[in-house]
């Protein structure tokens, strides 16, 4: 099961800081920026995939226009950092959720494995069980299995990430959260493990709803959310 991310200190830090942003996107981003040091904001088109879910359904990047997507690579069989970064979007997801934008908001995570397909599609379905990920808008993705064995570490390398074999049963890789705004432009990569999550629960809202809402208690209710939590 996941671990819970948050702290009471944290909750504290939240009541006391509360970023008040500007009317612009860029002015969003501008003071976001200087709250968290793992946040690189850009402006660019997000590289386009075809792939399968779970359940052999083809989901195209072009499916998901009109959503925010948050969108991450992981190697299923990690056993160190890609379980860490699942933990965060499982948390993620689930105070975007709170926030009722779960129709406005699609997390999408590739596995990048190399191995037997149904090993690596048994691995996908127990990651979405252990930590509880909402499938109502989240989507484990992988290549088909006539496609080439290395078909979604070409996608993760054009989303600017290595996953290179190392040993068996181990990919040496890095650690993005990637963010892609309605129109198919990539708009956001959280890079690591030690990025606030409610920092990027933040951006998703301004992408969803427009910088202009959050000068009318937008983070308040965020705040609320995660208050809340601890009562």
């Amino acid at each position: 099961m996941k671990k819970e991310l948050y702290t009471p200190l944290l909750v504290l830090a939240l009541m006391t800081s509360s970023p008040s942003f500007s009317h612009s996107l860029e002015d969003a981003e501008a003071e976001l920026q200087e709250r968290e040091r793992y946040a690189q904001f850009v402006d660019q088109p997000a590289p386009a995939f075809s792939l399968t879910d779970t359940d052999g359904n083809t989901v195209s990047s072009s499916d998901l226009e009109e959503s925010v997507v948050v969108l991450n690579f992981i190697y299923s069989r990690c056993q160190e950092a890609c379980p860490v970064h699942m933990n965060l979007i499982a948390e993620v997801q689930e105070r975007v959720n709170d926030t009722g934008l779960r129709d406005d908001v699609e997390f999408i995570t590739i596995a990048t494995d190399s191995e037997d397909f149904s090993g690596t599609h048994n691995n996908m379905r127990a990651y979405g069980e252990n930590f509880d990920l909402d499938p109502a808008n989240w989507r484990f993705l992988y290549r088909a299995e006539n496609e080439p064995a290395d078909t979604t570490r070409q996608v993760a390398e054009a989303y600017g990430l290595r996953f290179d074999d190392v040993a068996e049963g181990v990919q040496a890789h890095g650690v993005v959260t990637h963010v892609i705004d309605q129109t198919g432009r990539m708009r956001a990569r959280f890079h690591g493990l030690k990025f606030d999550p409610e920092h990027l629960v933040f951006y998703v809202k301004v992408l969803a709803e427009g910088p202009e809402e959050l000068s009318t208690g937008v983070w308040d209710r965020i705040r609320h959310t995660v208050v809340n939590t601890f009562n």
